[in-house]
């Protein structure tokens, strides 16, 4: 998954130094002599990024019923991993406000399995959780404000959607009961996501930027039903709750037309 993330990345900075050679140089309004040029942040861009990402959702567990003093519980999130990919861009610019669109491609190592023990009478009894964020993209709408010509501070928000995954099981490990209630998902889901972040245009036609989003695609239940290795079977089923709530650091670069 590494692999693929920094194929991803190295493709998207590839494709915009290949746009960069190609095009001319950008056009800034002319200075004033002694008068440093002044930025100009309207039009299309292009650029990738890389960041890290994590899950701060969780899994909740609910059994059909309380026999044997099985109760609720939630296995905590602790998916994460690197994120990378890239994305394309336009602005429009009325003296410092800067407003525009952006949206992005994402591959995703973020990935993890949690697991916490279980407290009833019929033995040892653990619970576990597998979630995977597979790849994501979002398209967004920004809105800022060039604090000075070069710097640009905005808020971004707008769509969000993603391939996710996750399994998750209950399982007696003491004998003769030796049950299990597997279950897993596999789908595209759609949601939200909001954030911030900073934006500096170092050399002509260039810019480095650092970005926080939380993205939240909603939830997604699965039920698990008694598999048994040995004994009788028992007349309980478990639902399980994966949230799937994520939040992603990343810096880029971008080239402006």
């Amino acid at each position: 998954m590494n692999k693929i993330i920094l194929a991803t990345v190295l493709a998207g900075l590839g494709s915009t130094a290949a746009l960069a050679a190609d095009l001319g140089a950008r056009t800034y309004t002319k200075a004033p002599a002694m008068m440093a040029t002044v930025s100009n942040w309207s039009g299309f861009y292009i650029g990738g990024n890389v960041g890290y990402g994590w899950d701060s959702g969780g899994t909740d567990i609910l059994p059909s019923a309380t026999d044997f003093g099985l109760t609720a519980a939630t296995v905590a999130g602790e998916p994460k991993g690197v994120i990378g990919g890239g994305q394309i861009g336009y602005n429009w610019q009325w003296g410092a406000v800067v407003a525009g669109v952006e949206t992005d491609i994402q591959g995703s190592g973020v990935k993890g399995t949690s697991r916490t023990a279980l407290t009833n009478s019929l033995g040892p009894t653990s619970a576990s959780s597998i979630s995977d964020l597979s790849w994501f993209g979002t398209l967004r709408g920004r809105f800022g404000v060039a604090v000075t010509p070069d710097l640009l501070l905005y808020g971004t928000g707008g769509l969000a959607y993603g391939q996710i995954k996750g399994s998750a099981n209950v399982q007696i490990v003491d004998a003769p009961f030796n049950d299990r209630w597997p279950a897993s998902f596999s789908k595209t889901a759609t949601g939200w996501t909001a954030g911030a972040g900073a934006e500096w245009m170092f050399a002509r036609n260039w810019s480095a930027k650092a970005e926080y989003l939380h993205i939240d695609l909603g939830n997604t239940s699965a039920t698990g039903v008694d598999v048994v290795d040995s004994g009788g079977t028992l007349d309980i089923n478990m639902k399980y709750t994966w949230k799937h709530q994520y939040n992603i650091v990343r810096a880029g670069v971008n080239y402006h037309f």
